[in-house]
């Protein structure tokens, strides 16, 4: 008697079609075969010599061979799963262990070798929604902080009066020569006639249209203007105007800027040398606006400020001053002028 080995895998007959059970034979294929499989040589002559019982042997062979078949079912259960449960007779609310192989009622299987219970894992708890934020009423934003930085330059003296607070600031602060370092260009001095404008409490506008009207500061190279010099016919008199803003000699040189009135008291009684004076941007303009808030507040207001500046006179209506208003207001609205380093 010869018997055949005994495969996982039969072959199966070709039908035209492929039935539930082709499939499955097919897939089993695919699944991994064991390292080993125990061989048992059935030899039924040998057998027969020897009184051997054929049939014992076939059950001992299917004993060993029935865990083999439960882990290859257990194994394609788990990969083709869905091919299995449309097998005739799987119901398909079943899991994969469902279809494990018959069992002989003789033998019993291995605990080893017991199929796993498929649980249905329990469904997590419910998430708690998030509290919605809480909606506070809009927070104001900050009032802007009021600066004569905030204002906008003016284009007429009457503009620019409206909005003049003079301060009196020293004109020697220990910074002169670290702020003459960053004036370079011609842009560089516009920005910082701004900043002391702002710093005196002028519109910037209007203190570079006066510095355009003592020395031509804008339209011409600004350390030319600072060594501008005016009124040569008080030469006799130690007394011509130098500088940015055209400032009397009397004020320098160890004399007092106001010429002994009270402006002096407010700088912090300060003395500026004449070669100080000539050699420093930052001391030019700063004197320039010192002057100007000083007589702005002796006389009055801006109009008579600036006439007191140039004639010695606080009427504004005296031809000299009325000349040097119009001038002044005229170059607040030359792009030259105002638009240098803007």
């Amino acid at each position: 008697m010869s018997i055949s080995p005994i495969s996982p895998v039969f072959e199966l007959e070709d039908r035209g079609e492929t039935t539930p059970m082709q499939r499955w034979a097919a897939s089993l294929q695919e699944v991994p075969q064991p390292q080993s499989l125990p061989q048992f040589p059935l030899q039924p002559a040998s057998l027969a010599a020897t009184g051997g019982n054929v049939m014992s042997q076939l059950g001992s062979l299917l004993e060993s061979l029935v865990p083999l078949l439960q882990q290859l079912v257990l194994s394609l259960s788990q990969q083709h799963g869905s091919l299995l449960n449309s097998l005739p007779g799987s119901p398909s609310a079943a899991g994969p262990s469902s279809l494990g192989a018959p069992q002989p009622t003789s033998m019993a299987t291995p605990a080893s070798m017991q199929q796993p219970s498929f649980a249905t894992p329990a469904a997590p708890p419910p998430v708690a929604p998030a509290p919605a934020p809480s909606v506070s009423a809009p927070t104001a934003a900050p009032a802007p902080v009021s600066s004569t930085l905030a204002t906008p330059a003016a284009h007429s003296v009457k503009e620019a009066a409206s909005h003049t607070q003079p301060r009196f600031m020293p004109v020697l602060r220990g910074d002169e020569q670290q702020k003459d370092g960053q004036i370079k260009t011609q842009a560089d001095f516009g920005r910082a006639a701004d900043e002391v404008a702002r710093e005196y409490g002028l519109d910037p506008n209007l203190f570079r249209a006066q510095l355009q009207s003592e020395s031509n500061a804008f339209k011409q190279d600004f350390r030319k203007a600072m060594q501008a010099e005016g009124d040569l016919d008080r030469a006799g008199e130690n007394n011509t105007s130098i500088g940015l803003g055209q400032i009397s000699r009397k004020f320098l040189d160890g004399r007092e800027w106001s010429d002994g009135g009270p402006g002096n008291a407010r700088v912090g009684s300060q003395v500026v040398g004449t070669d100080q004076y000539m050699n420093s941007p930052t001391v030019q303009l700063r004197m320039a606006a010192s002057n100007l808030t000083q007589r702005i507040a002796d006389h009055g207001g801006l109009e008579q400020g600036l006439a007191y500046y140039v004639s010695g006179n606080a009427d504004p209506g005296n031809s000299h001053a009325a000349q040097y208003l119009a001038n002044i207001e005229q170059a607040m609205n030359d792009p030259a002028v105002v638009g240098v380093g803007r």
